[in-house]
């Protein structure tokens, strides 16, 4: 039983890892130095949901969630665990708001993994380039 607990964790971990690389990886470059705190927003946003809803759909709990978040967050931009629990602390009350790219984050996330095609897959990915397009639109 442990192990497949722990299976479920490294399994969720990967494939948001993947999921998120791609979906950054569409983005502009210099995503990762951005300073305008919408952007930051919407793209920790919508990680946070990614990973969130990864770890529901795997059934894991709250607690569990928030660590493989935290985790991925930090890691896949660069950032010291301090600056990733401080933004995240803030996400759950982002989420309660309906927060846009928490719940677009979420959806395209399993719409990913459950793709038939590059085309779908690259699609799901594309959500983020999207939600910054209409921020730099704003």
């Amino acid at each position: 039983m442990h192990k497949d607990h722990e299976e479920k964790l490294e399994a969720v971990t990967k494939m948001a890892l993947q999921f998120l690389g791609e979906a950054i990886g569409q983005c502009p470059a210099g995503l990762e130095s951005s300073t305008n705190r919408d952007i930051v927003f919407a793209v920790l946003g919508f990680q946070y949901g990614a990973v969130q809803s990864a770890a529901y759909v795997a059934g894991l709990d709250e607690e569990e969630a928030a660590g493989i978040v935290e985790a991925v967050v930090s890691r896949i931009n660069g950032m010291d665990k301090e600056s990733a629990k401080r933004f995240l602390a803030l996400m759950p009350d982002l989420a309660r708001k309906e927060y846009p790219p928490i719940g677009i984050g979420g959806r395209a996330v399993i719409s990913f993994y459950n793709s038939v095609s590059e085309g779908e897959k690259m699609s799901a990915a594309g959500s983020l380039q999207e939600i910054l397009r209409q921020i730099d639109e704003a």
